[in-house]
């Protein structure tokens, strides 16, 4: 009778859930510093925190930032990349529908987004105003990585429907940038301000469609 020898599996059960539980904490770690990150970058600058100012707000020992990123500007490239990449998951489902929309339509449909999107994550745009002031690496990866290829695409049917030049339509661009986001990611002054929390929906929803009413004029029936 042939004895079957059970101790190799029954000693690779506590080693695989010894490996799960390094990743989760792994897993935990990354999200802490990623999280951290984002808020600190977005309000105080890339230069104007350290290493283990990122390390202090997560919550995490010194010297981890390193062994998870590398290095404080892979950290940054990783924060720029999740927060694009937010905006790029929730948009891509709808773009093959917006094929189909007359281009006015398609314009006020991204218009009304990127309002939506502003309002979620007011870190977008606070980390843009930040970086978009000086010369840097930083302006540089975020234009080639990410934002060209969202004003590109909407160059198009924003000059097909408004009869802009391409000069015209850098105006226009900014103008949409800054009117979507400005609200959300000054949240505090608009409340100090009028009392109006921002983020209410229905703030958010009057917000859209005074902006799409203003860049492209009435809806004609």
């Amino acid at each position: 009778m042939t004895q079957t020898n059970s101790k190799p599996e029954a000693k690779a059960k506590p080693a695989a859930k010894a490996q799960r539980r390094t990743q989760g904490r792994t897993e935990i770690t990354r999200a802490k510093l990623l999280e951290a990150a984002t808020v600190l970058f977005s309000e105080q600058g890339y230069d104007g925190i350290s290493v283990r100012d990122i390390e202090n707000s997560a919550g995490v020992q010194r010297g981890l930032l390193a062994y998870h990123f590398e290095s404080k500007e892979t950290l940054w490239k990783a924060v720029a990349d999740i927060t694009f990449g937010l905006m790029q998951e929730e948009i891509s489902p709808r773009l093959a529908m917006l094929k189909d929309l007359p281009a006015r339509e398609r314009i006020a449909f991204i218009v009304r987004f990127y309002v939506r999107f502003s309002a979620e994550h007011p870190e977008l745009s606070r980390l843009m105003s930040l970086e978009g002031r000086q010369e840097s690496w930083r302006i540089h990866y975020l234009v080639d990585h990410h934002v060209r290829p969202t004003a590109d695409a909407m160059k198009q049917p924003v000059t097909e429907i408004l009869g802009l030049d391409d000069r015209a339509f850098v105006h226009w661009y900014y103008m949409m940038v800054g009117a979507a986001s400005t609200i959300f990611s000054h949240a505090p002054e608009c409340h100090a301000l009028f009392g109006v929390d921002s983020h209410e929906q229905d703030i958010v929803d009057t917000h859209a469609d005074l902006l799409v009413t203003m860049l492209l004029g009435p809806d004609k029936p």
